[in-house]
């Protein structure tokens, strides 16, 4: 290592050398060098017009840098496509869910994802509809309604007014009361809100101020997380569906995969749907060609909260 470095330094000073000599013949422009780095140091020096002195820099930067001792460079920021979800349920589910996002099939899905996921739109809610049907089976989640705290959304654009939920779905006890238990906690006027939440200025309609260019590739096998959509293409908001089935014959190119779970799915397939009440309406899955629009039970509103702790991106 030691010869290695002497061997640089008497290259670098030739080089000087050269580029003083009477007879040394410089080119009119030299080209702009941008400075670099590497483990040992700065290695190029920016060119000018033809600039004896720019020729020095750079050989000097070459001896320098051969004997210094390496300095490790931080690495640069990584773009995460790992999204971490922790999940907690009423009735004893608790752990991490990990989502790898897929932006080389959906890259506008998972950029407005991702805000979603740093605005913190995600943190505090709960799977609000949890629906078994001829035995298949999703989850749909991603309402901010769903929150146990107040939220607010512009969704009565024609009134330039906000609609705000009271933040008590479930109550502190987390639970609706049902057939089988009580709970005077709850508030019905907050759950009506429920598949109407998303993000602000967001609604299911035309008068939607929040509107997402469709990216509809992607196949709905288990595991694969989509935006829900309603009636027009572009109408997806923050609600997603994760399917713990393969649900290719009824999604296929009609929502926008962008993601798949690749730990923790147990824990999502314990989710009970079984102790269950009735949602506000069916749960459809729109399509835009000529096929047969699929749609299920509205019996598939949790009685114990399926609670969303935070959703992260490593």
């Amino acid at each position: 290592a030691a010869m290695l470095r002497r061997s640089c330094i008497v290259l670098a000073a030739l080089g000087c050398a050269e580029a003083f000599s009477p007879s040394a013949s410089l080119p009119i422009r030299v080209p702009r060098v941008a400075v670099s780095r590497g483990a040992a140091g700065v290695v190029c020096a920016e060119g000018g017009d033809g600039s004896r002195r720019n020729l020095l820099q750079g050989a000097l930067g070459l001896a320098v840098g051969a004997v210094l001792p390496s300095v490790p460079l931080p690495a640069a920021a990584a773009d995460g496509n790992t999204c971490i979800m922790e999940i907690k349920t009423t009735d004893g589910i608790q752990g991490t869910i990990e989502i790898e996002l897929m932006p080389d099939i959906a890259p506008k899905t998972v950029a407005q994802f991702k805000q979603y996921v740093e605005s913190g739109l995600y943190d505090g809610t709960a799977f609000h509809r949890v629906n078994e049907f001829s035995k298949k089976k999703v989850l749909v989640g991603g309402d901010p309604y769903t929150k146990e705290e107040v939220f607010c959304n512009d969704i009565d654009t024609w009134k330039g007014a906000k609609t705000c939920s009271n933040g008590a779905g479930y109550g502190p006890d987390g639970w609706i009361a049902n057939g089988k238990r009580g709970s005077g906690d709850d508030d019905k006027a907050t759950r009506n809100l429920w598949d109407k939440g998303g993000p602000p200025g967001w609604r299911r309609d035309g008068l939607s101020k929040v509107k997402l260019d469709p990216e509809f590739g992607g196949k709905h096998e288990r595991g694969a997380i989509s935006f829900r959509r309603f009636r027009k293409p572009e109408s997806a908001g923050s609600q997603f569906i994760i399917n713990l089935s393969d649900m290719s014959k009824e999604m296929d190119g009609n929502s926008a995969v962008f993601g798949k779970v690749t730990k923790g799915i147990e824990l999502l397939d314990k989710m009970d749907s079984k102790m269950v009440l009735k949602s506000n309406t069916a749960l459809d899955f729109p399509r835009d060609d000529d096929k047969f629009v699929t749609t299920w039970s509205a019996w598939d509103r949790p009685v114990a909260r399926q609670g969303i702790v935070s959703v992260k991106i490593n």
